[in-house]
């Protein structure tokens, strides 16, 4: 059986968590894209178990040439973080947030791509029958979210707009399979949630209060350490950056197909799969432009505010462009 990755990483550290996702990776990763027979490099591919752009890499048949794609399922960007930082891959596939806490830890990390934003991917759920019907009804609520996420990012950017802060509601936190039967339970006021998430939930009969259009992007990034980077797989991330812009397209022509394939993968009718699908970008997006980091800059200063990070960052620090000539023109 293989080795739940989430709750190994919540007990080890250091070389015992390089260890184990090395050893997971044996039991779980797929191998795809070996272009020509004899590939001259492996790429070890972090990525998102059950959302992101990767998971059907080997449905698209993927292929990079001379590369060995290694893909290692994990279940959250924390998750990717770690195994970044424990040198056990070599790119990953993450939230907008991460890569705020490995600038903060001094990781030597950079974000290599971009999605353009995918807004909707990210909401505040309430149920079907609740009197919650806008952001101001949440004052003195139970709402939850994931401290330090894309989720924590969003109610802090709602609550904001109508002029209310954190310590104006009660904040739970919850992960996503809990906030889900908390919300249908009616033991919370509100839920933040992501895709697929947001899907199950509403499927369960919650309805969405707000997501992120016009207030936050909800991308996913893809980061690689600084040493890979300038390493011997330089060219590897250069054409998985060049294979990625060209399947953001591919799963938008390809929706039936997907969620059929990913449904029983991650655990929920294709239904739900093919929904969730619906609100993800079509493209990449240049990352050394200074437009993501004056975003991230934005998170990064919200964040040392609420105490998630120790002190202020330069958010410009983060982004690599040099991968942006691999995207189409």
């Amino acid at each position: 059986m293989p080795l739940r990755l989430p709750l190994l990483l919540r007990f080890l550290s250091g070389r015992a968590v390089l260890s184990a996702l090395l050893l997971a990776a044996l039991s779980v990763a797929s191998l795809i894209g070996v272009s020509p027979a004899r590939a001259e490099v492996t790429l070890r591919v972090g990525y998102l178990r059950t959302q992101g752009y990767l998971a059907d890499f080997p449905l698209a048949k993927v292929a990079i040439p001379g590369v060995r794609l290694e893909l290692v399922a994990l279940e959250t960007g924390n998750d990717v973080l770690e195994a970044l930082s424990a040198g056990a891959i070599d790119v990953g596939e993450t939230g907008e947030v991460q890569p705020i806490f490995a600038q903060s830890a001094g990781q030597p990390i950079k974000v290599i791509a971009s999605t353009a934003p995918q807004p909707t991917a990210t909401a505040i759920l309430v149920n079907q029958a609740s009197p919650l019907h806008q952001v101001g009804d949440l004052r003195g609520k139970k709402i939850s979210f994931v401290r330090g996420t894309n989720t924590h990012w969003l109610v802090i950017q709602s609550l904001g707009r109508v002029g209310l802060k954190q310590a104006d509601i009660q904040p739970i936190f919850l992960g996503p399979a809990d906030t889900v039967t908390a919300l249908v339970q009616g033991q919370i006021g509100a839920a933040t949630l992501t895709a697929p998430n947001i899907q199950i939930a509403e499927a369960r009969g919650a309805r969405v209060l707000v997501d992120g259009t016009g207030i936050v992007n909800s991308s996913i990034y893809y980061m690689a350490s600084t040493n890979t980077i300038a390493g011997p797989k330089r060219n590897a991330l250069g054409g998985f950056v060049t294979a990625l812009d060209a399947h953001l397209p591919w799963i938008q022509s390809h929706l039936q197909e997907r969620a059929a394939y990913l449904a029983p993968r991650y655990g929920v009718p294709p239904e739900i799969v093919l929904a969730a699908s619906r609100v993800m970008a079509p493209r990449l997006v240049p990352v050394g432009d200074g437009k993501l980091a004056a975003y991230t800059q934005r998170i990064a200063d919200a964040f040392a505010e609420q105490k998630l990070i120790p002190a202020r960052i330069d958010a410009r620090q983060e982004f690599d462009g040099s991968f942006d000539a691999s995207l189409r023109k």
